[in-house]
């Protein structure tokens, strides 16, 4: 395997978005900021901070581990600095973050509050090193570098990546990977045919560009991994999904599309052998039309 290189345990969020943050709550003249965007709302994450306060503080409360869990970010000396632990410990007695793994991840999680509150992205690298669309990032952060296979992480792939708890999974399955595409996803369309009347969908016909196939999901024991086989046929070689190989996260463990770039930027650091024992490629059983 090659080898994989370090990640830094320093913090990306730089001094001028914490005080791009600050200004910003104090024009809302709140102390608090939830994370309402559609496709993070279920992460169920929320930011507090007085924004006169001295030090400037915040805390983010990430509420789905079972006990509870809190982030501080504040500036010392001048530079971010993050800390960790369960919810009943106060900030000074909170023990700062040394494991750049877990850095990356909160850098990430505050980057979502700074992007949806549409702040200042001239910052240029760093905002997009932190936004939660960087694919790369969260696979590396959740599934790779760090030890996250537990009962937590399936909860979150479950509930954020698209919520099977949902009536209408499949029609849910497919509005998410439109919107993961991004600005792709107006190039993503779909059609549920249905014969019976009873609103339960016979077969989709999916089209992506000029590519197009028809999917027959109610035909097949596991509905939902062969519908992401057949969106692979439309949307290859432009992106990817694939499984995650463990059976303890989530019902499917199908992660988000990703581009050709972005599985070959993970081949790089870890190795294709390794990329390929972790993320199992999801085929379609029928022939496209």
């Amino acid at each position: 395997m090659e080898t994989i290189h370090a990640l830094r345990a320093t913090s990306t969020v730089t001094p001028e978005m914490i005080g791009h943050y600050r200004h910003h709550l104090r024009l809302q003249q709140a102390k608090s900021d939830w994370l309402t965007a559609p496709r993070f709302a279920s992460l169920g994450s929320f930011l507090q901070a007085d924004p006169y306060g001295e030090p400037f503080v915040m805390q983010i409360v990430y509420p789905i581990y079972p006990n509870g869990q809190v982030a501080y970010l504040s500036l010392q000396d001048g530079l971010p600095q993050w800390r960790y632990h369960e919810t009943w410990v106060r900030y000074s007695l909170c023990p700062v973050v040394r494991d750049p793994v877990l850095v990356q991840w909160l850098d990430g999680l505050f980057a979502a509050f700074y992007l949806e509150a549409g702040l200042p992205a001239s910052l240029g690298y760093s905002v997009g090193l932190l936004g939660p669309g960087d694919r790369v990032r969260w696979v590396r952060a959740c599934l790779f570098d760090g030890p996250r296979v537990d009962e937590a992480l399936h909860r979150e792939i479950d509930s954020w990546v698209y919520d099977l708890r949902r009536a209408e999974p499949l029609k849910n399955f497919l509005a998410w990977v439109a919107c993961a595409l991004l600005a792709d996803g107006k190039a993503l369309r779909y059609t549920a045919f249905d014969s019976t009347g009873d609103r339960t969908a016979d077969f989709y016909t999916l089209r992506y560009g000029e590519r197009e196939a028809s999917a027959y999901p109610g035909l097949e024991p596991e509905p939902l991994r062969y519908l992401a086989g057949m969106l692979n046929e439309v949307l290859r070689p432009d992106y990817e999904l694939r499984r995650f190989r463990d059976p303890k996260l989530g019902k499917d463990g199908i992660l988000m599309p990703m581009t050709v770039a972005d599985w070959d930027a993970l081949a790089e650091a870890f190795g294709p052998m390794a990329i390929e024992a972790r993320f199992q490629p999801v085929l379609a059983t029928l022939k496209t039309m």
